[in-house]
């Protein structure tokens, strides 16, 4: 298992092109020309939301002193936004059967029980919330409402229920159409069945999905792995490795780069913290739910990023001394 969940993590990161990102933006960038048509007071929209955004997001480049709000949301890192970050977990949910993070407190989800099972359904909850009180004409919502219809998916058919088309098709990545010119009577009979309220029978859907070779089977049942907290090991090929943190742009918690004179800086914005032992810092990165450290970008600007998938480095190779007692 433990195997498992970092391969399909790591392809997860490999492959996954945020496409929610950009849906969100749009929606906070209606919300401020919302705002300024509804205050008709522009210049404190202006101020409000440039205070807003300095704050939400980390910039890769300094947007300078006269970039209006707009300029400021165009040029920022979206996935620094809390709400992206969720719905990449809900995406490897739905897409990939991975469990979301650990600690999903950090995004605001409660369940009245600890059990997986119930915690991933308030997620998915807290997100269909989040799909459904975007105003109509905001923008486009289709990749979050996709990724909302494919984590309900996955979750119904685990537990042994019947789906929706719209559903169905979402978790299949193909239009409601195909699937219900799926559902017509041909020679060979019908490929799903159905129940009383036309939902598409959990059997049948997941006989259907197994036959794909692009469906992820589940795997988020198992919970996460203790693998995820930074592993160290030896063999006789690769000597000392370490699992390190690896942000969306292909940066990663490098101890050379990383490293400033007070040791490294580690956390989410407002809850920074500086350590000054590499591996400390690594350790406290992989037991958060997600990692997030400080790096310089082309400009030499130290911005932070968060990780999206963790990568194997051999010890030598990070430029550390590897320890006998590891």
């Amino acid at each position: 298992m433990d195997e498992i969940y970092e391969e399909r993590s790591a392809e997860f990161g490999e492959n996954y092109e945020y496409p929610e990102e950009n849906d969100i933006a749009a929606l906070l960038e209606a919300t401020g020309s919302w705002l300024e048509l509804l205050t008709m007071e522009t210049e404190v929209v202006d101020q409000t939301l440039r205070l807003l955004i300095k704050s939400v997001f980390d910039f890769y480049e300094d947007p300078g002193e006269g970039a209006s709000w707009r300029d400021l949301l165009e040029r920022a890192d979206k996935f620094a936004m809390r709400s992206v970050q969720f719905m990449v977990g809900l995406s490897a949910f739905a897409f990939w059967g991975l469990p979301p993070s650990p600690n999903v407190s950090f995004y605001g989800v409660t369940s009245k029980t600890p059990d997986i099972s119930s915690v991933i359904e308030a997620y998915i909850a807290l997100a269909r919330k989040l799909q459904a009180a975007a105003p109509n004409g905001w923008g486009s919502t289709q990749e979050l409402t996709k990724t909302v219809l494919a984590a309900e998916a996955r979750f119904r058919l685990d537990m042994d229920k019947d789906v929706t088309i719209e559903q169905l098709a979402a978790l299949a990545q193909i239009s409601p159409k195909s699937i219900r010119n799926l559902l017509t009577p041909k020679a060979g009979g019908e490929v799903f069945e159905t129940n009383a309220a036309g939902e598409i029978r959990c059997d049948s859907a997941l006989r259907w999905l197994l036959s794909r070779s692009d469906f992820k089977t589940s795997i988020w049942q198992e919970g996460l792995p203790p693998s995820r907290a930074v592993r160290q090991i030896e063999t006789d090929d690769l000597g000392d490795v370490l699992f390190v943190p690896v942000a969306k742009d292909g940066s990663w918690f490098d101890p050379i780069s990383c490293q400033t004179k007070n040791g490294y800086m580690i956390g989410p914005k407002g809850a920074e913290e500086t350590i000054a032992d590499y591996r400390a810092a690594l350790e406290r990165l992989a037991r958060m739910p997600t990692p997030y450290w400080r790096r310089p970008n082309n400009l030499g600007n130290r911005g932070i990023v968060a990780g999206v998938s963790w990568q194997r480095k051999v010890v030598s190779d990070l430029g550390l001394e590897s320890r006998e007692d590891a």
